[in-house]
């Protein structure tokens, strides 16, 4: 605009508020003052061509070009779709992960690892891709196992465990794991993966192999190194451990999932305590947590966040426990209530929560929920919750063994129930009992086995039959007896509750 133009425009001012009066002369100045002050701000700015600019463009909309989703490839090989803000979101994590790196560098020691004082804080905001290797091996006790076994001992565990049951199933799961990962499709990334679940499988044959782990070995291989197969290795027995040594909950690989079903409720119940809204919501729809957090758990979230968030996730895990697990889930839920609310069906509720976990690249806000967002969580109240589950899931789960007992020796044996009692064999514990959950376990439950019902039915079955399921119960009361500090009980004493 010509400067004509500006004094026209403070002459139409004048205009609109009155000629003659004096606030309308007051008026006037003000505005032509600071349209003066706009012009010289306008002109003087070198973005829009100094002092002898003539003509200066109105804001553009952004271009349909610039707003497109582009494919770049993160840090460990993943072929991402983003947008320009997104892409904005990982650059800015990208410069503080390079500040905390700096921090990492100073106060790393001999050992590899910070003062305990600083190591916490320090993990939780994330270790340095470059200095992953070194610091989970050291956090997670990896390097501790490796030591007191011979030093050829995962080479022979791979080769040993091209043999065992659990073989064939691996060979059918390596190809299907994370398909969006050049090097893991790869014919030696696909290599390394096998091995490292071969030698898992030999060496701890009571888990053997459950599917999912094969998700954990690939982002192990990616995360310390493609070519490290013995570390990730270690790692995965550090995760996975049989006899409580592990950081992972007991039996959450196991073949009935128990250990899952005990964390599922656990989620559940600090749901419950800490989004109430949103658990009082996953009721009214009848959407059990399970349904929406089992990969979660089950894949430490690698399956389910980007690489680099999920990464994020297992620094602090490995240095605080699954503690850290559980927090994560929460902040999830917690960051994204209000559109969770917005579902009316238990499988847009799920699909909506895969895709905000999906997309999940601010890794330092996530972060930031989990650890000072969702409230105090104590490893104490967790080992509580746990002590409770396990009972429930383990009654539930002897009552299962012990129907599937009763149909096969109706079927193999040829016993046969009389009158009311064939309804053993059709109705669900929730029709049973008013509430309790039927074979494959929920949340919510009234656990009944042991009470006395099935007394009568493996009286009427005769001895054979009989034997076969006390031998049901009984393996249920062995394995879970120790675990929980129950004496398991004598086939006699089966009649009573357990």
């Amino acid at each position: 605009m010509a400067g004509g133009g500006w004094q026209h425009l403070a002459v139409t001012a004048k205009e609109l508020a009155g000629a003659t009066s004096t606030k309308a002369k007051a008026v006037t100045q003000t505005l032509g003052n600071a349209v003066k002050e706009v012009r010289q701000l306008v002109l003087d700015d070198p973005l829009v061509g100094g002092a002898d600019a003539q003509h200066v463009e109105g804001p553009r909309e952004p271009s349909n070009e610039l707003q497109e989703p582009a494919q770049v490839v993160d840090t460990y090989g993943f072929t991402l779709t983003i947008t320009p803000e997104q892409a904005a979101i990982l650059d800015r994590c990208r410069a503080k992960q390079e500040a905390v790196r700096s921090k990492w560098v100073e106060q790393a020691q001999e050992a590899g690892l910070p003062p305990t004082d600083a190591l916490k804080k320090l993990c939780r905001k994330g270790v340095p891709p470059d200095m992953r290797r070194q610091v989970w091996l050291a956090l997670s006790g990896a390097a501790h196992r490796r030591q007191k076994l011979p030093p050829h001992y995962y080479a022979d565990a791979a080769l040993q465990g091209a043999s065992s049951q659990f073989a064939h199933q691996i060979d059918l799961d390596v190809p299907r794991t994370f398909p969006n990962n050049e090097w893991v499709q790869s014919e030696a990334g696909q290599s390394a993966v096998r091995h490292v679940l071969l030698a898992f499988a030999h060496h701890n044959p009571h888990v053997g192999y459950c599917q999912s782990m094969n998700y954990l070995a690939a982002m192990l291989l990616l995360a310390v190194g493609r070519d490290e197969e013995e570390d990730a290795f270690w790692l995965l027995t550090s995760l996975i451990d049989d006899k409580d040594d592990g950081i992972l909950y007991r039996d959450m690989y196991a073949r009935d999932l128990t250990g899952t079903h005990v964390e599922m409720r656990c989620l559940r119940e600090l749901v419950e305590h800490k989004l109430p809204r949103l658990a009082a919501h996953m009721d009214a729809l009848g959407c059990d947590m399970s349904i929406l957090a089992t990969d979660w758990f089950l894949c430490l979230f690698c399956t389910s966040l980007p690489a680099e968030t999920a990464a994020r996730v297992w620094d602090a895990l490995l240095n605080e426990g699954t503690k850290v697990l559980f927090r994560v889930a929460l902040a999830l839920l917690k960051l994204h209530e209000p559109l969770l609310l917005a579902q009316d069906n238990p499988g847009e509720l799920l699909r909506a929560t895969r895709r905000v976990a999906a997309v999940a690249f601010d890794r330092d806000a996530l972060m930031q929920v989990a650890f000072e967002g969702v409230g105090s969580m104590p490893m104490e109240r967790i080992n509580t919750y746990r002590a409770r589950k396990q009972r429930e899931v383990d009654r539930e789960m002897a009552e299962r063994e012990t129907r599937v007992n009763l149909r096969q020796a109706v079927a193999r044996d040829g016993f046969v129930l009389q009158g009311g009692d064939t309804d053993l064999l059709q109705r669900e514990a929730a029709a049973q009992e008013g509430g309790a959950v039927a074979e494959g376990g929920g949340a919510g439950c009234s656990p009944r086995a042991g009470n006395g019902r099935w007394v009568a039915q493996l009286q009427a079955l005769g001895g054979k039959a009989k034997d076969s399921l006390d031998r049901g119960r009984m393996k249920i009361k062995h394995r879970r007896g120790q675990s929980l500090g129950v004496v398991p009980l004598h086939p006699s004493q089966l009649s009573g509750s357990p």
